[in-house]
């Protein structure tokens, strides 16, 4: 299991965020996401302190719950020096994303602390090192993209192997990018980079944005659910 914590024995003085990170299970080194803790530095920066990984035996927000328990008790951190949730809002799986999202709200209204959504093609541009694109929730020979530019992002949409063959650079992708468009971006001459997302990453994508109300942070999906689509092709 891919963990580590760097005990920092807690204070009233201490400021923490706790960060969610679990959009594409797939992309994260282990497991299916990470849950982390980071001091809330006095020019506003996070440090991260503390990474747990969650192993399959971790399903739900049961899961993300223990593990940030745990990590708050090896690091001695009490709930009143948690002053922010950094969260990872997708495009990514529906269901990693519905339950990391709602954990989210739920423990910033708990603890009565700001929240701040975090774009995932944001947490992954992080290891870009020239400009490219970033392929997210595959699906369908399909996948969710954004144009990395100058450090800018610019979103493309769910797009195929047409439409990556148009392009360049890197494009970072996990192992679920369908073939066609694999095809199409060596085709193209572009660079195939893993993606790979952690905690710590999105903890670094946070700095800058915005914190918000828990009851108005949303989740950005790739698609409507599938649900929702039959849904439609029935009823109309």
């Amino acid at each position: 299991m891919h963990e580590h914590t760097t005990p920092q024995p807690g204070s009233g003085r201490d400021r923490y965020a706790i960060g969610i990170e679990c959009s594409n299970p797939g992309a994260c080194a282990d497991g299916r996401g990470e849950v982390g803790l980071a001091e809330i530095t006095d020019d506003g920066s996070l440090r991260c302190v503390g990474v747990r990984a969650l192993p399959e035996s971790m399903r739900g927000s049961d899961g993300m719950m223990s593990a940030i328990d745990e990590l708050c008790a090896e690091l001695g951190i009490g709930r009143d020096q948690i002053e922010r949730v950094v969260v990872s809002i997708g495009p990514g799986g529906y269901t990693g994303l519905r339950v990391s999202v709602t954990l989210a709200k739920v423990l910033a209204m708990a603890l009565g602390c700001s929240v701040v959504g975090v774009e995932t093609a944001a947490v992954a541009a992080g290891v870009l090192d020239s400009d490219g694109v970033i392929a997210l929730a595959s699906k369908n020979g399909k996948a969710h993209c954004t144009k990395v530019e100058g450090g800018s992002l610019s979103v493309i949409g769910v797009i195929g192997g047409p439409e990556i063959a148009q392009m360049s650079g890197v494009l970072v992708a996990d192992r679920h990018l369908p073939a066609p468009m694999r095809e199409a971006a060596i085709g193209a001459g572009m660079r195939i980079q893993e993606l790979r997302l952690g905690v710590e990453s999105c903890f670094r994508a946070s700095e800058g944005c915005s914190e918000t109300d828990p009851g108005s942070l949303s989740v950005m999906y790739a698609r409507e659910p599938d649900a929702v689509t039959q849904w439609r092709a029935r009823h109309g």
